[in-house]
């Protein structure tokens, strides 16, 4: 093995290191700030969301007008008619992301909420058909009530379970951000290991 010029080589790995060490770093402390948020401010982090959606929606409807009139669309008229509804729905996305994400987080636990009371609902059903009564089926028909109470607790308080959800997600990225800066700590102490030659 040639070792007459480590220097170099060492010089190469500890800014190679160096360069992971940031990129670490500063996803690290981006995903700790936006886990914080959606913690502790969930309806926030909705609307935000929203807002989001708004300006992807804006920025498509912008390129359906753009293929329109430069001759890339099959149909410009159906490209202008598209692009013209994307920046509509973009724009009042944008006004209104509050009244969106609200009626948004409504519409999804409507939509999922009446399966989850059906699941629960023929879980009993399946724990009562039996012959014999066993601690299984015992456990079945409980399992059974408590899907089928969560079902309607989803329909009571949609808003609810909604900011639960973001905040849930907020706990991970803690987690992932922590895990982040973690490695980011690693990487440096590594790259200090390989420039001092130890």
């Amino acid at each position: 093995m040639n070792t007459e010029h480590p220097q170099p080589i060492r010089l190469a790995a500890s800014r190679a290191v160096g360069a992971v060490w940031w990129c670490f770093l500063i996803r690290g402390l981006l995903i700790l700030a936006a886990g914080v948020f959606m913690l502790f401010q969930p309806d926030l982090t909705l609307v935000a969301l929203a807002q989001v959606i708004a300006v992807l929606v804006s920025i498509d409807g912008i390129l359906a007008f753009a293929a329109a009139f430069s001759g890339q669309a099959e149909s410009r008229f159906w490209s202008v008619i598209r692009g013209g509804l994307l920046l509509a729905a973009g724009l009042f996305v944008f006004l209104q992301p509050a009244l969106v994400s609200t009626a948004a987080i409504k519409t999804v636990f409507f939509i999922v909420a009446p399966f989850v009371i059906l699941s629960g609902v023929l879980e009993i059903k399946s724990a009562f058909s039996g012959n014999e009564s066993s601690s299984e089926d015992q456990g079945s028909w409980i399992s059974g009530l408590l899907t089928t109470i969560f079902g309607i607790l989803l329909i009571l308080g949609p808003i609810f379970f909604g900011e639960l959800i973001v905040r849930v997600l907020g706990v991970v990225a803690i987690l992932i951000g922590i895990v982040l800066l973690f490695l980011a700590m690693k990487f440096r102490k590594l790259r200090n290991r390989i420039a001092e030659g130890s």
